[in-house]
């Protein structure tokens, strides 16, 4: 099974006032997120995720709720320098550059027996898109064994491509094409090409992390091919129906087409089938 992770002090994007009216004239945050995994990710479930800030403007606490309102997570927030820390139950910390993008989370469990740490490296291009993520583990303090990698391509200002492979063997387990409407420039409140968690065992918080730029048009469709556990391979493409408020930032996004078939290799989704955003 494959795993990773993402980081971001602010969910909110600024820009100041241009010719383009695409482009988004005032700063919002986000205050709840809805989002229904879908047959993108190997546990299919629907959650909601409330955001709440420090008086720095900083996320505080992220409290999650299962369709029947019922808490799951409750993740406090602290800040320490350039380190972020989660008070998970795996230790959660994750190091962030001189502007505060995430090259480094770290978080650790007990499987039967062994003290495991995962570890994921991000690093990004001369302008500051995210373009690789190397995934790795240590059993019970021994040498560091890298398993996957996750490399994004980036053309015009947008996330073009997003493959995850294999380390040893470089086989692909999945693979994203993005389309965009060019001629749309939008905001988007949370990081959409983080890799998430997909299952119950992490917090789901990375999407709301700072890896870099985001993309800058509004995506339309997005084309898929995963690697299945019986060796088979799932493909195909589904179109992306969006909302954009005044300011220009995506308040919905849902992705449109078949029920994907088969149960994947890895549990990594950069996206949900659908996100309803609120923002303030």
């Amino acid at each position: 099974m494959y795993l990773s992770v993402f980081s971001c002090l602010l969910i909110s994007f600024s820009s100041c006032k241009r010719d383009d009216t695409n482009q988004p004239t005032v700063t919002l945050k986000l205050s709840n997120a809805a989002y229904d995994w879908g047959d993108l990710s190997i546990n299919k479930k629907i959650e909601s995720d409330e955001v709440k800030y420090n008086t720095a403007g900083n996320i505080e606490r992220v409290i999650t709720t299962d369709n029947n309102g019922n808490i799951i997570n409750n993740i406090q927030f602290t800040y320490s320098g350039s380190k972020i820390t989660l008070n998970t139950k795996y230790n959660d910390e994750y190091d962030l550059d001189n502007s505060g993008k995430v090259v480094y989370h770290s978080l650790s469990d007990v499987q039967h027996g062994d003290n495991i740490v995962e570890i994921e490296r991000y690093s990004y291009d001369e302008n500051d898109y995210l373009n690789k993520i190397t995934l790795s583990l240590t059993f019970d303090g021994g040498p560091e064994t890298f398993y996957s990698e996750i490399d994004y391509v980036v053309q015009n200002g947008n996330y073009t491509k997003y493959t995850l492979s294999n380390t040893d063997s470089g086989t692909v387990t999945r693979q994203y094409i993005f389309t965009y409407n060019t001629g749309k420039k939008v905001n988007s409140p949370v990081s959409l090409f983080a890799p998430i968690f997909a299952n119950d065992s992490q917090s789901n918080i990375d999407k709301y992390l700072n890896y870099g730029k985001p993309s800058v048009n509004l995506l339309t469709g997005v084309t898929y091919s995963i690697l299945n556990e019986d060796k088979t391979i799932s493909t195909g493409t589904l179109n992306v129906a969006s909302n954009v408020n005044a300011d220009g930032y995506i308040t919905s996004l849902n992705l449109v087409g078949d029920d994907i078939a088969g149960f994947p290799t890895d549990n990594l989704s950069p996206l949900p089938r659908s996100i309803n955003f609120t923002l303030k």
